[in-house]
């Protein structure tokens, strides 16, 4: 195979990354969707999932794209969630509990963490794939919404590393500088402790 071809294989897109060149599948083509479904189907139901760490970034694509697909709320991508996903009780759980939850959300639904240790079998190097927003996550995720608008006043507020961050994002927003606080005084007493610190902040 020349240069010429074998950069053709290469620059494809991820959808077949599985026929690509200096891939490496997980077993024969023609199973390898079906076990994607699988995994899929039990990280939606479970919320989080024990794997290695190639399986898991390959996972992590379609973790994505069920919640984008979910969201669009047409007949169509109904139909593609049926299809990804292969048990009822999947489904309904994306549908009444996922989706509430990302209302607000519109990417970054899943991470993925390494474990930094291998399984003893293969050395394969272990990984967990989960979704965010949700009671007993490895750590909190960034806010959105109007928790956000908190979160960053938050920090503003607290310290230097936040004023110097966030400045922008607080200008955007509509907050404005005002020469009397509003905050409550137990918030300010903690926060503001120097003279230079005296103006707050109110968001409109």
């Amino acid at each position: 195979m020349g240069w010429i071809a074998t950069t053709r294989n290469l620059a494809k897109g991820a959808r077949s990354k599985g026929k690509r060149v200096y891939h490496k599948v997980f077993g024969p083509s023609h199973k390898q969707w079906k076990m994607m479904k699988d995994m899929l189907n039990l990280l939606v139901r479970d919320q989080k999932m024990e794997t290695s760490l190639a399986r898991a970034k390959e996972l992590q694509q379609y973790a994505e794209e069920i919640v984008f697909l979910a969201k669009k709320n047409s007949p169509y991508h109904d139909g593609l969630v049926e299809s990804m996903l292969t048990s009822p009780e999947a489904r309904r759980i994306l549908y009444e509990r996922m989706l509430p939850r990302y209302q607000d959300r519109h990417f970054h639904f899943s991470r993925v963490v390494n474990l930094w240790r291998y399984r003893e079998r293969d050395t394969t190097p272990m990984a967990i794939i989960e979704y965010i927003d949700r009671p007993g996550e490895l750590r909190p995720a960034n806010p959105v919404g109007a928790a956000r608008k908190q979160h960053v006043a938050m920090e503003f507020l607290q310290t230097r590393r936040g004023r110097r961050k966030h400045l922008g994002e607080m200008q955007r927003s509509g907050c404005e500088f005002k020469t009397r606080p509003t905050f409550p005084a137990k918030l300010l007493a903690l926060c503001l402790r120097r003279p230079s610190l005296e103006p707050a902040l109110t968001c409109a």
